[in-house]
């Protein structure tokens, strides 16, 4: 994630004003109690804070540890209420809405069409879905690629 997130650089920015490793934004990085956006090993404990809240969200929603882990890094990415509008129109359209890949993530896609963000069950409007779709998809690739370089 932090090679995602900041490509390891502790005094990274976004456009959207997250900054740090994990490029979290302030308001979350006051809900855990990161004080100095700058230091990489509080922003580390706040970013796994972070993530454990997320996770513990979908637990029971998402059973499939590997599954949950896609709504997590879509949920960080992007935010939690946006995973959570994609969930009800994949529900509402008759997809499998504990499954991500080819379902939820489809959905999610969506959202930056009016049809569906101005959809009843949508609740936090317009996403440019393609960015957490992405995100998702290229940290597990990062995975799968140091998994070639490092012995489990």
């Amino acid at each position: 994630m932090c090679h995602q997130e900041s490509q390891f650089d502790p005094n990274a920015e976004s456009w959207a004003g997250a900054q740090g490793l994990m490029q979290l934004i302030p308001g979350t990085a006051e809900q855990f109690k990161l004080e100095n956006l700058k230091d990489p090993e509080g922003h580390i404990q706040a970013g796994v804070k972070y993530l454990k809240w997320i996770d513990d969200y979908w637990k029971e929603q998402i059973p499939d540890s590997l599954e949950r882990q896609k709504f997590v890094l879509a949920s960080f990415n992007v935010g939690l209420g946006h995973i959570i509008d994609a969930v009800r129109l994949c529900d509402k359209y008759g997809g499998r809405s504990k499954i991500w890949d080819e379902h939820v993530a489809e959905f999610l896609l969506k959202k930056s069409r009016a049809e569906f963000y101005n959809d009843e069950v949508v609740k936090h409007g317009y996403c440019r879905g393609a960015e957490p779709y992405q995100y998702v998809q290229e940290i597990f690739d990062t995975y799968r690629h140091y998994l070639n370089h490092i012995k489990v």
